[in-house]
């Protein structure tokens, strides 16, 4: 018993390490608990880019997106480009065969992205960088990813640094101040061990205190979603389950003593 609550306590905020199959399963449960819809969160981002990025219109604007997943997101943005500028080119970094999947699918039959040259790359981001790639990017963004990567502060600086000159980058991640925010700091104080950053339990505090300390400026924004979590006060509810893992990002956080 003693062996079984320490195991749990050091598994609190690593689901994606420890169950990535619970964490997808659980990532898909959550996104259907979300009240405003999928669709609809996905086009929340569409104000947070910019109408047009620093380069002529007749060039060829260049976009990163880390983590990239299914690619709801991507799409949005890059309409939203293609208003002011005449082509894309599109570099996806993903590491799940599955998600690269998805996210093909629908674009590859959506006309209005036609003239986007997509370029797969199924890596980690930790895996992309260390390729030191020398091509610069006039847009480079990570949506509800950089939970995950092995290093928050290392991946931030190889984001910035493929920037081009006047170029954008884009980061989401949970608000210190949200609910999810205040959880996370509530079960690293009761049960975390070791590096919190060594973790999933990130916020938004943590990427504007890197900017902060590197000299960066920015600009914060917030997206209010509001998630229906009925199903987590339900004994036997497998969905409860399964948001709950992933709101607290550890697995099978309810069943443990």
């Amino acid at each position: 018993k003693d062996y079984s609550t320490l195991t749990g306590i050091l598994k609190v905020g690593r689901l994606i390490h420890h169950c990535p199959e619970r964490y997808l399963a659980s990532f898909k449960m959550l996104r259907a608990a979300v009240e405003m819809g999928s669709e609809n969160y996905s086009l929340s981002f569409e104000s947070k880019v910019p109408d047009s990025v620093l380069c002529e219109r007749e060039a060829e604007v260049r976009v990163l997106g880390i983590g990239s997943g299914s690619g709801e997101i991507d799409s949005i943005i890059l309409k939203r480009l293609l208003l002011r500028h005449n082509s894309v080119y599109n570099r996806v970094v993903e590491p799940s065969e599955d998600m690269i999947g998805q996210y093909k699918t629908p674009v590859s039959g959506d006309t209005s992205l036609g003239v986007v040259k997509f370029d797969w790359r199924q890596q980690t981001a930790e895996e992309y960088f260390q390729t030191k790639e020398n091509t610069k990017f006039y847009l480079v963004h990570a949506f509800h990813v950089l939970y995950h990567v092995k290093g928050l502060a290392a991946t931030l600086r190889n984001m910035w640094e493929q920037l081009a000159d006047g170029g954008n980058m884009i980061v989401a991640m949970e608000s210190d101040n949200s609910d999810a925010g205040r959880l996370y700091k509530k079960l690293w104080e009761d049960f975390g061990q070791g590096d919190r950053l060594d973790t999933s339990l990130r916020t938004s505090a943590d990427v504007t205190h890197w900017l902060d300390t590197t000299g960066i400026s920015y600009v914060t924004s917030l997206i209010d979603v509001n998630i229906n979590v009925t199903e987590c006060f339900k004994e036997d509810s497998d969905e409860g389950r399964m948001i709950l893992d992933f709101l607290t990002q550890t697995p099978y956080r309810r069943s443990q003593k």
